[in-house]
């Protein structure tokens, strides 16, 4: 792989925004920086305290981008930017070396017009194990971890601590896995988790 120099031309900022328009952006903006891409949270929304759903919302925005950039062809390089001038920043993806799109990253890319909600009125939890299992191997953010859901068929969405980082991590991950439940045409639905120290969030799965 060799570095390369990547510039947001009007044919990837609109690769970018058709991903984006299908995410709540109330709660997030993204900044096509030269060589970077900025995702920064948008005020409070009413009943969200700390702010907990905007940052989850970024997190989303952060999955979205990191897929479509992966489509792209490039490896993505994530820090999560600490600037007294700018706190509204919370992450910030660089376009890394030169990496060819793979079959999954292309499959995932797709899925990212698929991801839906259950069908309503005839919603059919998925309750098998196996897919539940291949569901949270595929998250790919760093801090999270993602188990079975006690209680319900779906799966837990946790990070490590409670830091806006954290919660940001915590969205990414939740929609990573939205994302890679639609690639098998499955539907899901994400529900707050816990209100304890550790961010979480649940991803229900259904049948389509």
């Amino acid at each position: 792989m060799t570095d390369v120099a990547f510039a947001w031309d009007r044919c990837t900022r609109a690769v970018l925004v058709d991903a984006l328009a299908r995410l709540d952006v109330r709660r997030f903006v993204v900044e096509t920086r030269t060589g970077e891409l900025a995702i920064a949270r948008v005020g409070r929304l009413r009943h969200d305290p700390g702010g907990r759903h905007v940052l989850a919302g970024c997190g989303t925005a952060l999955s979205a981008a990191w897929i479509v950039l992966r489509g792209l062809g490039i490896r993505p390089v994530l820090s999560f930017p600490c600037d007294p001038g700018r706190p509204d920043v919370v992450a910030a993806v660089t376009p890394g070396a030169d990496d060819p799109a793979t079959t999954s990253d292309w499959e995932r890319y797709l899925a990212l017009r698929a991801v839906a909600g259950p069908p309503r009125g005839r919603a059919v939890p998925v309750e098998d194990p196996a897919v539940l299992a291949g569901l949270a191997g595929e998250n790919p953010w760093p801090r999270t971890q993602v188990t079975p859901h006690a209680g319900s068929p779906g799966l837990a969405v946790t990070a490590d601590g409670d830091s806006c980082v954290d919660r940001v991590l915590v969205g990414a991950a939740a929609h990573s896995l939205r994302v890679a439940a639609a690639v098998r045409g499955l539907t899901t639905e994400v529900r707050p988790g816990n209100q304890g120290r550790a961010p979480q969030a649940v991803v229900l799965v259904f049948e389509s």
